[in-house]
């Protein structure tokens, strides 16, 4: 039995020895395979690109001017001109409460009007005939336009006007619905343009110039602009800084009071050359690259620029030379590779 052991012992040794010896000599194989016919790599040609660094928000989208119809009176609207998407000039009437609204006090207003009207008439009769002074005239004059005054603020109050020229963009009341004095009634946006306000943090702000190129994305609608406006100082609120930015809308393709993703732009190079993050290490002497030269891996230190999750290489690299993409993990600087693929 003790025989028998000993016999699978020295077998199964046997098997274990061999199949190690085996590796070793495939190991040994490759190795020999890559200094002969090189390690296969990949590579990028170096071709100039466009590089573009962006800071991204979200932010509400609105008209360059928007502006409410609120009642001054309170009571019950009478009638409504106006529906969401309508164009409105400066001044139009828009809601209207009824003439005998007490708030209004329209009759007393007219009636002192009337009154004030016909006694201007005679004492300008009188005046042209030499019967009263022109400072009666004047005086009576006077209160003529106190009393014109006064009926067309009653009317100001009874019919409510758009604030200013643009769309309706919303109305908050129906006919026979009750009000009080100040509400809002409806809002009135010029959406031609877009205005827009971020918040950026203490290193974002240091990137953003005024004037510089942003884009707004809304419902698969994308809107040019630029930055307007850059405080100067950190609002203690928000513990950022405002930066006002205005796009292009002239189409009337974004709606207003959106939530909107914004891009700005804070560099561009239309002629980068850029390598990806992974493919450039680092060592205590800084960044570097492989690059192929004569079928040798060369190992080059390069100038980094900006980065955008690739790398702007300002120097140590030129157009059309050949930058190891792939195969970084079994090259080293003066190894000889073989090129299986170009490309980015």
């Amino acid at each position: 039995m003790k025989s028998k052991l000993m016999i699978l012992f020295v077998i199964a040794t046997m098997l274990f020895l061999g199949c190690a010896k085996q590796e070793e000599v495939e190991s040994k194989n490759m190795e020999q395979i890559y200094k002969e016919e090189g390690i296969p790599v990949e590579v990028q040609v170096m071709q100039p690109e466009t590089f573009i660094k962006e800071l991204s928000f979200n932010a509400n989208l609105s008209g360059i001017r928007q502006s409410a119809a609120a009642a001054m009176i309170g009571g019950r609207i009478e009638k409504v001109n106006v529906k969401v998407g309508d164009y409105v000039e400066k001044g139009q009437v828009m809601f209207e409460f009824p003439e005998d609204a007490p708030a209004g006090q329209l009759v007393q207003a007219q009636s002192a009007f009337e009154m004030i009207e016909a006694t201007y008439a005679r004492m300008q009769n009188l005046y042209a005939k030499g019967g009263i002074s022109k400072q009666d005239l004047e005086g009576v004059e006077t209160q003529y336009k106190v009393a014109e005054a006064n009926l067309d603020a009653v009317m100001q109050m009874l019919k409510v006007r758009a604030p200013i020229e643009g769309y309706v963009i919303s109305v908050n009341v129906r006919e026979t619905d009750g009000v009080h004095a100040e509400d809002v009634l409806a809002f009135v946006s010029q959406t031609d343009k877009m205005k827009a306000r971020i918040w950026a943090t203490e290193n974002e702000v240091c990137q953003i110039k005024k004037g510089q190129a942003a884009s707004a994305i809304w419902n698969n609608v994308t809107l040019s602009g630029r930055v307007t406006e850059i405080a100067i100082a950190m609002d203690r609120g928000h513990n950022a800084f405002g930066v006002d930015l205005v796009f292009e809308n002239s189409e009337n393709l974004c709606k207003s009071n959106v939530i909107s993703d914004i891009s700005i732009q804070t560099y561009k190079n239309n002629n980068a050359l850029i390598i990806a993050r992974s493919n450039v290490k680092k060592d205590v002497n800084g960044y570097f690259i492989y690059k192929v030269e004569s079928e040798k891996a060369t190992k080059t230190y390069v100038e980094i620029g900006q980065e955008n999750g690739g790398f702007e290489i300002v120097d140590g690299v030129t157009q059309e030379e050949q930058v190891i993409v792939k195969g970084l993990n079994l090259v080293y600087d003066g190894a000889k590779v073989k090129i299986v693929a170009d490309g980015k």
